[in-house]
């Protein structure tokens, strides 16, 4: 008497479906975790920037700002000779030292950042944002910070970093 037996059917056409759904399931909780530890550790790092950085201590008095008189040092100096970019921001000088960093933005859910430029003595500041391009004429061995905050440049007559 030959008899088969029937146990339901193959088991490994059943687990093929589980299978996929937990190894899909860990990719996305994966990336998921990823994302906010990369999420958290960008927080951290613009939170310490910005104590370091003391923008509180970045006040006085606004910078001169003017195209004609950026024309008139580029007739006179020549071409900028210390251009530079930092997190897609262009900044150019004459002179001095330059020292940038990020600070927490204010705006919005408090989760970007904005640049902050200290220069020890710029003479002639040329900036250029996604938002537009800014001339600011502090002059010789005035220290100037700009500020890049939501892409528009502003400057103030003060640098309290320690530029080395």
């Amino acid at each position: 008497m030959n008899r088969s037996i029937d146990f339901g059917g193959s088991t490994a056409r059943d687990l093929n479906p589980v299978i996929t759904r937990l190894v899909v399931g860990g990719f996305f909780a994966t990336f998921v975790v990823a994302t906010l530890w990369a999420l958290a550790w960008e927080h951290q790092e613009i939170a310490q920037s910005t104590a370091d950085t003391r923008v509180a201590a970045i006040v006085g008095p606004t910078c001169p700002a003017s195209r004609e008189a950026f024309d008139r040092a580029i007739k006179v100096q020549g071409p900028l000779p210390y251009v530079f970019e930092y997190n897609g921001v262009t900044f150019g000088r004459y002179f001095g030292i330059a020292d940038c960093s990020v600070a927490a933005s204010k705006a919005g859910l408090g989760l970007g950042a904005f640049d902050v430029c200290q220069f020890t003595g710029p003479s002639t500041l040329y900036v250029k944002t996604p938002r537009g391009e800014y001339y600011f004429s502090p002059g010789v061995g005035h220290k100037a910070s700009v500020m890049t905050e939501g892409g528009v440049a502003r400057c103030v007559m003060a640098a309290p970093a320690e530029v080395d």
